[in-house]
């Protein structure tokens, strides 16, 4: 891995758990083993580290959904994007959403990081709209917006109500179900 890769590898880390502004250029130096010096010879400004680092979890989050749905047969993909979000919610190191992180951290509109945020779901809300259509769904738009709020619901649920995971998962997983069988 290389110097920038492990500096926005470890900032990533950081920023999840601690939080955007909660995360100061000496932790993240530290915590990447460089110097600041390092650091800001890689990213100018703690900005552009955040940047890199939601561009790295966006990459990494659609690889990893996409790996785990397209597993399923196509007309099952749509509440497999539900059993992705349920088990992710369900992992010890769940801190919520990366994105729902910065859109609250960063809540002006222009702020950069809420328009990677807004990308970010964009993104998920057109990977659905396939996945509902070529499943075979009558009316593939609303369904995907439906199960695209369940698992927004799901995330932030589960972050803000870690004891009731279980039951938001169930709740989840059973409100998708509803929806799939109406489509």
């Amino acid at each position: 891995m290389s110097t920038p890769q492990q500096i926005v590898a470890s900032a990533l880390g950081l920023f999840y758990r601690n939080g955007f502004h909660a995360s100061g250029v000496d932790l993240l130096s530290r915590e990447a083993g460089v110097t600041k010096k390092t650091l800001y010879r890689h990213y100018p400004s703690k900005d552009a580290l955040i940047e890199a680092a939601l561009d790295l979890r966006h990459a990494q989050f659609m690889a990893r959904l996409r790996t785990f749905v397209e597993q399923a047969a196509v007309a099952h993909r749509p509440l497999a994007y539900i059993d992705f979000i349920a088990d992710w919610v369900q992992e010890d190191d769940f801190c919520g959403c990366a994105f729902i992180n910065a859109s609250a951290e960063f809540a002006q509109m222009d702020a950069v990081p809420h328009q990677q945020a807004a990308s970010h779901k964009q993104d998920i809300q057109a990977y659905l709209l396939t996945l509902c259509a070529a499943a075979g769904a009558s009316q593939p738009e609303p369904l995907a917006t439906q199960l695209f709020l369940i698992g927004e619901g799901l995330i932030v649920g589960s972050q803000v109500q870690q004891a009731h995971k279980a039951a938001l998962v169930e709740g989840g997983r059973a409100a998708a179900q509803v929806i799939w069988a109406t489509a």
